[in-house]
């Protein structure tokens, strides 16, 4: 099997003395002398998710986030490991994110998982909750010390008015000793380019302030405070990502489509970082034959299922589908399925990578659930890809993933990652970046006006070879995009073009879906009223064990809810809307949006709502999320049945959907790629807390589940009273903007 050289460097970020670099690929912690191989420092386990490196100021260890706490809990903890030795220690836990040292050691600035910044002092381990988020969707940017230690300077939104939830990304500094902000925006109606690690980040001299902007890499002169003392400039045409200085403030390290460079801080000098790092397919070989006795048998194919047959795997393909035969040849392995219904790997047609929050949970999570294909609909471009490779290479477990990065979005932006653009200069380089990740699928967002959405088209069409899409019907179909990844979301002027105000589709819109070209993914939110029916669901060791606590709390307070009427109408009214466009000839793919529902689950109660409220047969509510979306995304030779030649992707279900749908959420386990991944072993990774250790949390988790889901994307959403099938809203923003000093202005 060829060897392949690793494009998913995420995070890398310069040594103090300037001559290493640390960063996470192939989920692994790696330091590399520049001009030498990387050295692995930590492989995290293939459930847990190794993030977010950062030098302590001597240079002498490294910083990270990853599961794995002291206490048990298994939520994301900072971890320290020491470069001369295999001391390693555990700083902080609980949840905390993007760890960064203050100049003097002393103290750890950190995120939680609802982005309050908190001050750790490491000598008496008391935290502090310095400032909150402007604003939801996801977490603010990278803490970045000034050199005396006085501020923090990161990226955060700032939310312009009640009516729209989009802002710009700006540069919000905080006084570390009164909790007093600023924010200030490097160009008029500009925003940093998204809230990953873009910036900024203080120079060790504290005269400037780097940054990306427009996908380019730019320098600003700071005063002390971190006020402006100037223009920025800019270094770099080409995309631009992840800068980090060296500790004399001379020069900068940037990712650039994968690739490291060095640039000096008058922006000469650029010289390219080769990174000797290769990885290859983790896949049998071709001469293991595995052998499933399968009791019943769903090809994807038709109506019909098969009884007592044998898949014989050779590798990770499908050699045959035959009848059973009594016992295995010679060398072949066995695996008795002969009570089980087995189907092909169902897809997640609509997912956001969002492991800097959920970590490992959230792949394993899908696995559990029998999905073994998950297409990100957005998310951080070079962490996409290192998700792509780590699962390909075996270093992660996990459905396999068709990646895209960053929504490709207008000025303003809502999502941490949303790529704000305003010239065509920047939109060019976040395509050129896109072409150069290979990204296999291209999206913009509610607010890039059609210039954008032409150029992501032609991008998506012409370079790489796949498809491009929106929330947009209109002007959707009408610059060439392929598909809407729902029937109605938030668009530029915040209502919908796909249905009436009192949910009506017309004759239109399903003649457009049902015309052959332009196609819909689904992502029936209100399905959460089915856990109403159904609160066994939320008993299940998938959701008490393998679930993060937020959406625990989450799933549970849904299924102690009785049904309403209301929710009842919606997911009727719903339904209506997907049986005309099924009647009329569309063939949508089912997706969740996820993790803005829960992982895995929320696909079973999709799926049900297809089958039960919609009316779809059991096979053609499968195929939402099995055939079709394989052809969708032009993988239908290796995907999206159980046929000869294809790919061994399957799904082992402890009953018979056929007959009693409700059996599907019964998945034992699943098999990817000729690997099997059984739900025990999933769940049993995160098994570490005792019942004693859970009674006795006192975290209101439920009220962090409301942060993360506040100013969703889409009507219906979990954090809306209708998407919240107990009619009661999730919980309304924080009042931050009593947090500003007065006097003061913001931006």
């Amino acid at each position: 099997m060829t060897d392949r050289q690793v494009r998913g460097i995420h995070l890398p970020v310069l040594s103090p003395d300037g001559m290493s670099v640390a960063f996470a690929a192939l989920n692994a912690l790696w330091v590399m002398p520049i001009g030498d191989r990387p050295r692995k420092l930590v492989q995290a386990h293939a459930s847990a998710y190794v993030q977010m490196p950062s030098w302590a100021p001597d240079g002498e260890s490294v910083l990270f986030s990853c599961e794995g706490d002291a206490d048990g809990s298994s939520l994301i903890s900072v971890h320290r490991h020491w470069l001369g030795s295999d001391r390693a220690d555990v700083l902080a836990t609980g949840g905390r994110l993007h760890p960064v040292l203050s100049p003097d050691g002393s103290r750890l600035a950190c995120h939680d998982s609802t982005g309050n910044l908190l001050i750790r002092d490491l000598a008496t381990g008391s935290e502090e909750t310095l400032v909150a988020p402007l604003g939801a969707n996801g977490l603010p940017g990278l803490p970045s010390w000034s050199p005396d230690g006085k501020y923090i300077a990161f990226c955060d939104r700032n939310r312009l008015n009640a009516r729209f939830r989009e802002g710009y990304n700006v540069i919000r500094v905080v006084d570390t000793g009164t909790g007093q902000w600023t924010a200030h925006q490097p160009a008029p109606h500009a925003s940093l380019s998204d809230r990953g690690h873009g910036g900024p980040v203080w120079s060790p001299d504290g005269s400037a302030m780097a940054f990306i902007m427009a996908s380019a890499l730019w320098v600003m002169p700071v005063h002390p405070d971190g006020t402006p003392a100037g223009d920025p400039s800019r270094l770099t045409d080409e995309a631009a990502d992840h800068p980090s200085w060296s500790g004399d403030s001379g020069s900068l390290l940037y990712e650039a489509s994968g690739r490291l460079r060095l640039i000096d801080r008058d922006g000469t000098g650029r010289r390219t970082v080769p990174v000797p790092l290769r990885y290859r397919r983790c896949l049998p070989s071709r001469s293991d034959v595995t052998r499933v006795h399968v009791g019943r048998l769903w090809d994807g194919t038709g109506e019909t299922v098969r009884e007592d047959v044998d898949i014989v795997v050779r590798g990770n393909r499908i050699a045959a589908v035959e009848p059973h035969r009594a016992r295995a040849a010679a060398g072949e392995k066995l695996i008795d399925a002969s009570g089980s219904t087995v189907i092909p790997g169902l897809w997640d047609s609509h997912t956001h990578p969002w492991q800097y929050t959920y970590g490992g949970r959230q792949n394993s999570l899908m696995l559990a659930y029998g999905v073994t294909s998950s297409v990100s609909l957005g998310g951080f471009a070079h962490e996409a890809v290192r998700i792509r490779e780590s699962v390909a290479a075996g270093s992660m477990n996990g459905p396999r993933l068709f990646a895209t990065g960053e929504l490709i979005d207008g000025s303003r932006v809502a999502y941490s990652m949303g790529r704000a653009h305003r010239t065509p200069d920047g939109v060019r380089r976040s395509l050129e970046r896109a072409v150069d990740l290979d990204y296999d699928f291209v999206k913009t967002y509610e607010r890039a006006p059609t210039w954008i959405m032409r150029e992501a088209v032609r991008t998506a069409h012409e370079e790489l070879g796949v498809l491009s899409g929106s929330h947009f019907l209109s002007p959707g179909a009408a610059v060439g995009q392929d598909l809407t990844s729902h029937l109605q979301a938030t668009e530029r002027a915040e209502y919908g073009h796909s249905f009436s105000p009192t949910g009506h589709a017309y004759q239109d819109v399903h003649a457009l879906y049902a015309g052959g070209d332009f196609k819909i993914i689904v992502t029936p939110f209100i399905a959460l009223a089915l856990l109403m029916s159904d609160p066994s669901l939320a008993k299940d060791p998938r959701v008490t064990t393998l679930m993060p606590p937020w959406d625990t709390a989450f799933v549970n307070g849904i299924a102690a809810t009785p049904l309403t009427d209301a929710a009842t109408r919606a997911l009727q009214q719903d339904a209506a809307v997907f049986r005309k466009i099924v009647a009329d000839g569309g063939t949508p793919a089912l997706g969740t949006d996820a993790p803005l529902t829960p992982i895995g689950l929320h696909l079973h109660l999709g799926l049900r709502a297809l089958h039960d409220t919609v009316g779809l047969s059991a096979a053609q509510a499968l195929r939402t999320a099995t055939s079709v979306p394989a052809e969708l995304f032009g993988v239908s030779d290796d995907l999206g049945t159980l046929e000869p030649g294809k790919l061994a992707d399957l799904v082992v279900i402890d009953g018979n959907p056929i007959q009693n749908f409700d059996d599907l959420i019964r998945t034992s386990w699943v098999m990817r790629d000729g690997v099997v991944h059984r739900q025990d072993d999933l769940v049993g990774a995160f098994a570490t807390r005792s019942a004693e250790q859970r009674t006795a949390d006192h975290t209101d988790w439920l009220t962090v589940s409301r942060e993360l889901r506040r100013e969703p994307c889409c009507p219906g959403t979990p954090s809306t009273s209708r998407g919240c099938p107990g009619g009661a809203p999730l919980g309304p923003p924080r009042g931050v903007w009593a947090r500003r000093p007065s006097g003061r202005r913001a931006w």
